[in-house]
């Protein structure tokens, strides 16, 4: 295992963003993942765990630590079920499953990103959370150097959260296990697909696809422009003051979650209808104009304009509607 000095992280990330790592390890084993950590309580310096950097932003200064790509790999399956290196690309993961007609994951096709990055952010999309497959994930723990297994109970603790949030630096995910299903079982209850599939049952691989198409046409290219999706966490209300802010904004829809007795507000929405800021620009940081819950980044663009611009939007809408909303996107 290489470790290298001063590597810029911008490239490593999707938002193009960063200054300097004072280290970089590539870790490729779990051995390296020891190493790593091992050299990084050596120097004394704090540790950040990457994955695929496609929902981080590094300040542009840098990260004066050490910076560990856990890059494992590995795709094992168990009838049903897929055991998989966190370093393996998470859409790929998708595509296997649905080519294997196994079923649970498909709607959370096209998010970037690494096996290891979806299970930190139990992400979700289209009326799916990566929480409802979870089964497990064998992680590196940092406080005594030893591989351990969290459990799916141990797992998820709402929306957009995991146990690796509130323990940020402390694990190394190594692999994860999805159950999956081959029993047909699509999920099409979102507006979207709804509309998509109105009056018919979906196959699999319509579904995957349907989904691949919503996401092109609402996020930025990242091959062009740099940005980490949805920069945002969507508000969640009680049920009762979610009626009651709809009955101010008619036409604003609302969600249920797998994960929630709380209902999602579309922040979308807000942002876009009730404040009109879709494309709002500062600096080198504006609003995407077809998804206004993206932050896109020019070219050359620092993170400083994106924090202010993220803060701008906070500050609007605590103003505006009295909700506090944080971040999805993991700010270095």
């Amino acid at each position: 295992m290489d470790i290298r000095e001063n590597v810029s992280l911008a490239p490593l990330t999707t938002f193009k963003i960063g200054g300097p790592a004072r280290y970089l390890a590539l870790a490729r084993t779990v051995e390296d993942v020891r190493k790593a950590l091992a050299f990084a309580k050596e120097k004394e310096r704090k540790i950040f765990i990457l994955g695929g950097g496609s929902n981080v932003l590094f300040d542009d200064a840098g990260f004066d630590g050490l910076v560990v790509q856990v890059a494992i790999e590995g795709v094992e399956r168990d009838r049903t079920a897929f055991i998989v290196g966190a370093g393996e690309n998470w859409d790929a993961l998708v595509g296997q499953a649905v080519e294997s007609k196994l079923w649970g994951i498909e709607n959370l096709s096209g998010i970037p990103g690494t096996v290891g990055g979806a299970v930190v952010q139990n992400i979700g999309a289209y009326g799916a959370a990566l929480s409802q497959t979870f089964q497990w994930a064998e992680v590196f723990d940092t406080t005594d150097a030893r591989v351990k297994r969290i459990s799916k109970e141990e797992y998820a603790s709402g929306y957009r959260e995991s146990i690796f949030k509130h323990h940020e630096g402390r694990y190394a995910i190594l692999r994860a296990a999805f159950a999956l299903s081959d029993a047909p079982s699509p999920n099409i209850s979102y507006k979207d697909l709804a509309q998509r599939f109105a009056g018919r049952e979906p196959a699999l691989p319509a579904i995957r696809s349907a989904v691949l198409k919503i996401r092109a046409a609402k996020f930025p290219d990242i091959s062009k422009e740099g940005t980490a999706g949805s920069f945002f966490k969507n508000p969640l209300l009680p049920r009762e003051d979610a009626l009651k802010l709809q009955a101010h904004h008619p036409g604003m829809p609302l969600f249920d979650l797998p994960e929630s007795k709380e209902v999602k507000v579309p922040l979308a929405w807000l942002l876009d209808h009730a404040l009109n800021l879709r494309g709002y620009r500062m600096g080198t940081a504006r609003l995407f104009e077809r998804q206004p819950l993206v932050i896109v980044a020019d070219r050359g663009a620092t993170a400083e304009d994106v924090r202010t611009l993220a803060e701008f939007v906070q500050e609007k809408i605590r103003r505006s509607f009295k909700i506090e909303i944080e971040p999805e996107v993991r700010i270095v």
